[in-house]
């Protein structure tokens, strides 16, 4: 279980009734919305995720009989994400809300026990895998530098990254769909298991892309919230920043050392996260020669990827070329 933030006593409670009167003056307004959107989601369950993995993965798992909406608006930082009124509403009305479970979401538990939603209507996804505790190794400007106490994150939670995880994830989500809708069990079946050969083929891919590799290490100019995947894979990493890093302005010993580390290693490439502003990335580049290279979290996408259908696999996948080609053929 991820740790939760502490909070003074009595704050939890004034919470609660906030978020109950709230509850109280918005309800009176489902009379006034089209219900479901009529035509378009009839029949369909009503899905809710906070954010873009727990999104997609509720798409595939759940094909043409789910209508999956995402709280968090595209291309927005997801890790200071609070919910409006108008998700609030949402959350309470839908039939399952799918959260992550990491620090992130410690908004959820607080909402979830003020409106008394039902276990059964949610799938928590840190619930179905094996937790790594966050380090500074690796890490050249820990949490602590940025004021922050590490107890706080006790434990990653970008528990996606690895694929292997993202099946196990996917298969809590398929079995609560079948204990909310077994008229539909055998497609929901037959969806998970599209999932998870897909998903073991990515998972092959990386496998053979780190063991051809001329180098077993990146270079993550940037925040890190790769740990899941760089365990998984046997990966080596150099990294500047925590990967739920509030603040990333680098301090003249993060810019030297990882300078002097890809000069050291003539190290070619260096990568940066989604939504990054480069800014270290583009030094590092400057300075050394090296290439600049994504590597895409799938923690959340811009509005142009949603539209242009990105998908979990489909993000994964360009991670992939890019991985080839950082660490060498």
């Amino acid at each position: 279980m991820a740790q939760q933030r502490t909070v003074k006593a009595g704050r939890p409670i004034v919470l609660a009734v906030v978020l109950f009167l709230l509850l109280l003056a918005v309800f009176p307004l489902f009379g006034c919305a089209s219900p479901k959107d009529q035509g378009q989601t009839e029949g369909k369950l009503d899905i809710i995720a906070t954010t873009f993995p727990p999104f997609d993965f509720a798409r595939q798992a759940g094909g043409e009989h789910v209508q999956v909406t995402m709280l968090l608006p595209p291309g927005s930082e997801s890790h200071t994400y609070e919910p409006t009124p108008k998700d609030v509403i949402r959350i309470s009305s839908c039939d399952l809300f799918i959260y992550n479970g990491g620090v992130s979401d410690t908004w959820v538990d607080r909402l979830l026990d003020a409106a008394e939603i039902q276990p059964e209507k949610t799938v928590r996804m840190m619930d179905f895998v094996s937790l790594i505790k966050e380090s500074d190794e690796g890490v050249l400007q820990g949490e602590d530098e940025h004021g922050h106490d590490a107890h706080l994150h006790e434990y990653d939670e970008h528990i996606w990254t690895d694929p292997l995880n993202a099946i196990r994830i996917t298969e809590g989500i398929a079995d609560r769909l079948v204990a909310i809708d077994p008229d539909h069990a055998d497609d929901y079946r037959v969806n998970l298991e599209k999932v998870r050969a897909d998903y073991q083929d990515l998972d092959r891919s990386f496998r053979e892309i780190v063991q051809s590799g001329s180098r077993g290490e990146i270079i993550v100019a940037d925040r890190f919230p790769l740990i899941y995947f760089t365990t998984a894979y046997g990966l080596d990493f150099i990294a500047a920043f925590p990967g739920c890093a509030a603040e990333t302005d680098p301090k003249p010993g993060t810019v030297a050392a990882i300078i002097e580390r890809v000069r050291r290693d003539q190290i070619p490439y260096i990568f940066h996260i989604e939504f990054s502003n480069e800014k270290l990335a583009d030094l590092v580049a400057d300075e050394t020669g090296a290439r600049k290279l994504l590597f895409h979290t799938a923690h959340n996408v811009s509005r142009q990827e949603i539209e242009e259908g990105a998908t979990y696999l489909s993000i994964m996948k360009g991670n992939a070329g890019r991985l080839r080609k950082g660490l060498g053929d």
